[in-house]
């Protein structure tokens, strides 16, 4: 009889957990600002837990956060905010993991690691030229923001450091600083295409032919950008090795 209540109560447990996955599966997955807020709110839990654990022991949880992983990408629009969120869960995929102990053919537990990556491959963002379109759109933008390459090329007796909401442009320059700024920018768009190029491929996205869609995705932007023939090269030699 003991041993049948332990049971009833495990069940409940159980069916009570799924319950819980499947409520907030459904708010991650809402269009709207509060299922903006829901998946912010996971984010911060998550980027706490990595600093912590990134093991997931136990399958079931597993799966249960590879489905909130998968419902969060669902609600992903193309607004920027969604753009960020869904960035930084492509980051934290990466590095969640369960290990599955029935690969007898593996040395350590490394080679039977399974990353919540290998589960949400499949999802439909990852063949959205749009997101990706915007992603590096975001990454150019924050890069050239955090290294401030216009602004130390502006000379004038504004301190436009001083003044947070001075938008610096190109003819604030003077013609013999173009093309040096122009180098730097191009470097910063080098490394963020590169970056989401490889994201590509590790998110495998269209299987087979992930390669030629990330090579794809670097000729267009690299037009978009006016990124110099040679490190668009460099970047197309880089992926088909590596693919």
């Amino acid at each position: 009889r003991r041993g049948k209540r332990e049971r009833t109560l495990s069940e409940s447990y159980k069916l009570e957990k799924e319950e819980k996955v499947a409520l907030a599966a459904t708010a991650l997955e809402e269009k709207t600002k509060r299922g903006q807020s829901f998946r912010q709110t996971i984010l911060y839990e998550l980027n706490n837990q990595r600093s912590k654990k990134t093991e997931v022991e136990g399958e079931a949880d597993f799966e249960s956060l590879c489905r909130l992983f998968d419902s969060f990408l669902s609600g992903c629009g193309r607004e920027a905010i969604d753009v960020s969120n869904a960035k930084m869960a492509m980051i934290l995929s990466q590095t969640f993991y369960y290990i599955d102990r029935q690969d007898d053919n593996s040395v350590d537990d490394r080679e039977s690691r399974v990353y919540v990556k290998n589960r949400i491959s499949h999802h439909s963002i990852w063949s959205d030229d749009e997101f990706w379109d915007h992603a590096l759109e975001q990454c150019v933008a924050e890069s050239l923001q955090k290294s401030g390459v216009l602004l130390n090329y502006v000379k004038s007796s504004v301190d436009v450091r001083a003044v947070p909401n001075k938008c610096i442009k190109w003819h604030d320059l003077a013609p013999s600083e173009y093309a040096d700024a122009a180098a730097q920018v191009h470097s910063v768009v080098f490394a963020q295409l590169g970056t989401l190029a490889h994201s590509m491929l590790e998110m495998d996205v269209s299987g087979s032919g992930s390669t030629a869609r990330a090579c794809n995705f670097v000729r267009r932007l690299s037009i978009r950008y006016q990124l110099p023939l040679n490190l668009r090269i460099t970047l197309l030699n880089h992926l088909q090795n590596n693919s």
